[in-house]
């Protein structure tokens, strides 16, 4: 399930997955991002919070894909982005990430933070608030 943390006036979304990813889920995060490009945001900072990697295991295929999909046909419109867990596989490819990616959008920035660095987080998505 996905659910927003904290709403912003900006350009960040901060959200954390519990459980299962649905195709209602992947819908809202279609639907909030948007909101914030048509609010004219050039970019949009997101924070996702999780716990670990055995929110995979509760994933709709489907959705999952269909996320993915969206995700790289926008992704030239993310800008920094929060990734909260407690897991070192997740650290690491988060690590990756930011590097291969930010090639291809140069705005793009990825950044770990473990679960007690949330305040952190959000300040790294939003620095004025």
């Amino acid at each position: 399930m996905l659910t927003q943390i904290k709403t912003f006036k900006g350009n960040a979304l901060a959200l954390e997955l519990t459980g299962t990813f649905t195709e209602v889920d992947e819908q809202l995060m279609v639907q909030l991002f948007e909101e914030k490009l048509n609010e004219g945001s050039e970019y949009v900072n997101l924070l996702l919070k999780v716990k670990d990697l055995s929110v995979m295991r509760h994933m709709d295929l489907k959705a999952l894909m269909e996320g993915e999909i969206w995700g790289f046909k926008h992704f030239g419109k993310m800008g920094r982005c929060a990734v909260v867990a407690e897991s070192d596989i997740i650290k690491d490819v988060v690590k990756v990430e930011n590097k291969a990616l930010h090639l291809a959008n140069s705005a793009f920035e990825e950044k770990y933070f473990e679960t007690a660095q949330l305040d952190e987080a959000l300040k790294f998505i939003s620095p004025e608030e």
